[in-house]
């Protein structure tokens, strides 16, 4: 029984690690990314080319971290600003993000973490939002560990449980010791919070 029940949460675990990388290559983002792309060939050459160089950089990061290691802020804000500056071509005026990081770069969190808060909250905010709307990141440490909060505006149909793919593979990587992650309505807006002890 107990080879039975290790083997069960084994395939499991690796089902899920599938699933995490189906989600941290989002089909819909891919294919957005690149329809926006073949215009902009005709409409903006250069800004073209700065953004096939942003999508790369964002599948590969996506692809090399696919263990459960562990990054700094630093790398996953960066792969968070080429991943914004793609949706931002697709949501124009709709989508505005608001920064406040005053964390070390060099604190520690799972990789995709950040990214995947991220992509959330444009999926289930800024998408779903006629307007769109204000995207908030903020990142700061206190008493050795790191906070970082992202907020958005809530849905048409806002969903509370969280219970995406995406971030049910952030709440396994927080395997208790390791950090805290939290989703919570707040007025108007919804607020994934995590926290990762350094």
């Amino acid at each position: 029984q107990a080879q039975l029940a290790q083997l069960r949460a084994e395939a499991a675990h690796s089902a899920l690690e599938r699933d995490a990388l189906r989600a941290r290559l989002n089909p819909h983002f891919v294919f957005n990314a690149l329809n926006n792309l073949r215009a902009l060939i005709h409409e903006d050459p250069e800004r073209a080319r700065e953004m096939v160089t942003r999508l790369s950089r964002t599948l590969r990061h996506a692809l090399e971290h696919g263990d459960a290691g562990r990054v700094t802020l630093a790398e996953e804000l960066a792969v968070v600003d080429d991943y914004l500056a793609i949706e931002a071509i697709h949501y124009e005026q709709r989508l505005c993000v608001l920064k406040d990081i005053s964390a070390d770069g060099g604190a520690l969190l799972p990789a995709m973490a950040l990214q995947l808060l991220v992509e959330n909250a444009i999926k289930h905010g800024i998408a779903v939002t006629p307007s769109g709307g204000e995207l908030r990141i903020a990142a700061r440490q206190q008493d050795g560990v790191l906070h970082i909060s992202v907020e958005n505006p809530l849905g048409v149909a806002a969903d509370t449980a969280g219970h995406g793919v995406g971030l049910a593979y952030l709440r396994a990587q927080l395997d208790g010791n390791s950090g805290r992650f939290e989703l919570r309505r707040e007025g108007d807006r919804m607020r994934a919070v995590l926290e990762v002890p350094q």
